[in-house]
């Protein structure tokens, strides 16, 4: 199990320092209840990691900021099929350090903010970035699911039979 490793937010960020490497998706407990192990061909699943790199500085208004990247693959669960679906994760995040809630100004909508703490958790902070940016009913794209049969995946698609009320679905797309 990897150590905790806190930081001093505001302190990492006036000094533009910068860590960076990989963390087990076992590390995270949150993130559990989201991964998917239906697929054993998947060699990530909950034992996957994820690269990262977070990084200190200020802004052009002389903010202090984080910058968050992670970069790697999850597996969720399909809820059409509710089978795994491989789900390659590419974050950043941009995120204005403050003193106070009433600090965080309105002016730059698109930065979110965080208060500034001296015992900031990153695996905590990594964690609740990738919670929010998973989709909440994550889904392969369309034709893309495996059929499926009183619970049982069909390898032939033929084997399934035709729901009568597909062709009246294709006639809402014309």
């Amino acid at each position: 199990m990897l150590e905790r490793q806190l930081i001093d937010s505001l302190d990492f960020a006036n000094n533009n320092r910068e860590l960076h490497g990989e963390i087990a998706l076992a590390e995270m407990p949150r993130l559990q209840d989201k991964l998917s192990v239906l697929d054993v061909n998947f060699e990530h699943g909950r034992e996957g990691k994820i690269s990262y790199t977070l990084r200190g500085s200020r802004d052009r208004n002389d903010k202090p900021m984080l910058e968050v990247k992670l970069d790697g693959l999850c597996q969720l669960q399909c809820q059409r099929c509710l089978q795994g679906l491989i789900y390659p994760l590419k974050l950043i995040s941009q995120l204005h350090l403050v003193n106070s809630w009433d600090d965080s100004s309105d002016e730059e909508d698109e930065i979110e903010s965080i208060l500034v703490d001296n015992h900031l958790d990153v695996l905590a902070l990594f964690e609740e970035e990738i919670l929010l940016s998973l989709p909440f009913a994550p889904r392969h794209p369309a034709g893309d699911c495996r059929p499926v049969k009183e619970g049982y995946i069909v390898e032939e698609i033929d084997q399934v039979v035709k729901n009568p009320f597909a062709d009246l679905s294709k006639l809402k797309y014309k």
